[in-house]
């Protein structure tokens, strides 16, 4: 079932809060801190500036009924240098600033939700990300999964400070987010490199929050719906803070398989198939 305006409203503004909160958190020798090639504050930057460049205007677009057209950002290809690129634009700004801006950019695109309506949020959209059109709800859930991505990024240095991001929420938010995190799979599934493919995946997620819920392969797309399916040809069972580490690649998937953080039943080669076939970059 797609969440109601309502509940995009509720998850996406506690997400926010939550980030405000916690960046406030850390002092200038964290955010100098190298995450995975990238200081604290230049991932800072990347958040703030892709929000606006890119996300702000694809909802714009989209709600005008125009195709999407973000310069510099045509094609699925040219995300990696279109986001450093804005990341650089921004990563001078002192971080109290960025977290200012962080906070101003994304209640701006609350105010904009806050003024649709259910069919508002069911219009065509598109983003150079995705494998396919999809909605001005799915731009919304975009935004929202940005958030906690790039929190445990920057979380990386500072893990005493700033918990999990499922171990500080709820089993409401859990629940939400995981759903949010395997509806939106489809979108980015790479149907250049499984377009002849036909499987079924499982995701199994234990514990409070968690569900289940399930992605189809066929015909060279993607589509995904709550609950198991049966037959399936790959169950991936695990806890949802490790399905997190797994996709931020904080946790290693041989070594979460090998020391059962990850269980698999049915066809386990498909597992070591699921990052290339689901991926917002090239």
């Amino acid at each position: 079932m797609k969440p109601t305006k309502e509940q995009i409203r509720e998850y996406y503004g506690q997400a926010l809060q939550r980030c405000l909160e916690t960046f406030s958190k850390l002092d200038d020798r964290e955010w100098s801190k190298k995450v995975n090639g990238w200081t604290a504050k230049e991932t800072l930057a990347h958040l703030v500036g892709t929000h606006l460049k890119e996300t702000m205007t694809l909802t714009r677009q989209a709600l005008a009924g125009e195709p999407p057209n973000v310069e510099g950002f045509e094609k699925r290809e040219q995300m990696t240098a279109f986001r450093e690129a804005t990341m650089n634009e921004f990563r001078d700004k002192p971080a109290s600033e960025l977290i200012q801006m962080l906070k101003e950019t994304f209640e701006e695109h609350l105010k904009i939700l806050d003024g649709l309506s259910e069919s508002d949020l069911d219009k065509p959209a598109m983003s150079p990300t995705w494998d396919r059109p999809g909605t001005v709800r799915d731009l919304f859930f975009a935004s929202y999964l940005f958030l906690p991505g790039q929190y445990q990024e920057i979380r990386k240095v500072a893990k005493k400070k700033l918990p999990h991001w499922v171990e500080a929420s709820t089993p409401d938010q859990v629940n939400y987010h995981m759903g949010r995190i395997f509806h939106y799979m489809p979108l980015i599934f790479r149907s250049d490199r499984g377009a002849d493919m036909k499987a079924t995946y499982v995701f199994t997620m234990e514990g409070e929050g968690g569900g289940q819920w399930s992605v189809k392969v066929a015909d060279g797309r993607a589509d995904s719906e709550d609950g198991p399916s049966d037959p399936f040809d790959l169950e991936l069972k695990t806890k949802p803070e490790l399905w997190i580490d797994l996709s931020t690649g904080e946790l290693n998937a041989a070594w979460a398989i090998m020391t059962r953080k990850v269980h698999l039943g049915g066809n386990a080669s498909l597992a070591m198939k699921l990052g290339d076939l689901f991926s917002a970059a090239e």
